[in-house]
């Protein structure tokens, strides 16, 4: 993805090109590969609450103790997605490294969140339906979640650690809510829409610390 798109507010998101934000795992003899992959497939295709581990298993090719071995759960292969989409995007950036203000970092890494995320619509539509009512793995991926956007706090420059990063991380996770929810009905080729949203919550937030820099000053 060109580094000037990405800078773009949501407004002029219509030149934006297509990403690349860390290749696709390729490892045609990788039992956790294959498992993440057939998760999200099955999911995509039957939804959540009723795919079994058996059939994760067996739709991956590989014997239950052996996916035992790779992943112990359900749960366990959907918290490892997380951490995938984690390593790719900071794969993505030894070649395509952040730039410009806290800001465009923050939006720049969000959408290259948002573009893995894509690779798997259906499946991570259907995860966002279902879960809630699987109280326990729910939990588990909003565990995951919280650290992956800590993750890109630091990312990004900017601090995790203590009562402000509790806060900042806080603000991200509702910047984050807010493009997942326009992101779901957003059918345009580049993402504008969610481009749009976030650029204009992340402007939102910039001009309230602006402000309180400015009374504490």
């Amino acid at each position: 993805m060109a580094k000037s798109a990405r800078k773009t507010s949501g407004k002029s998101a219509k030149g934006r090109k297509r990403p690349t934000p860390g290749a696709k795992p390729g490892n045609p003899g990788d039992p956790k590969a294959a498992l993440r992959e057939s998760l999200l497939r099955l999911t995509a295709a039957g939804g959540w609450r009723d795919l079994s581990y058996a059939e994760i298993a067996k739709d991956a090719g590989v014997s239950l103790s052996e996916a035992y071995q790779a992943y112990p759960s359900k749960a366990a292969i959907l918290t490892a997605i997380g951490r995938d989409i984690d390593a790719r995007i900071f794969a993505s950036l030894e070649s395509d490294p952040l730039e410009g203000s806290a800001k465009d970092r923050l939006f720049d890494l969000l959408m290259r969140r948002f573009d893995l995320l894509n690779e798997h619509r259906a499946a991570f539509a259907a995860l966002a339906w279902e879960l809630p009512r699987t109280p326990g793995e729910g939990m588990a991926l909003l565990c995951q979640l919280r650290r992956s956007l800590g993750h890109m706090l630091e990312a990004a420059g900017i601090s995790a650690s203590g009562l402000r990063g509790a806060l900042r991380l806080e603000g991200l996770g509702a910047i984050y809510a807010a493009g997942l929810r326009v992101w779901f009905k957003d059918d345009s080729p580049d993402l504008a829409k969610t481009m749009a949203e976030l650029d204009k919550r992340l402007g939102q937030v910039e001009r309230w610390l602006d402000m309180t820099r400015r009374k504490t000053a």
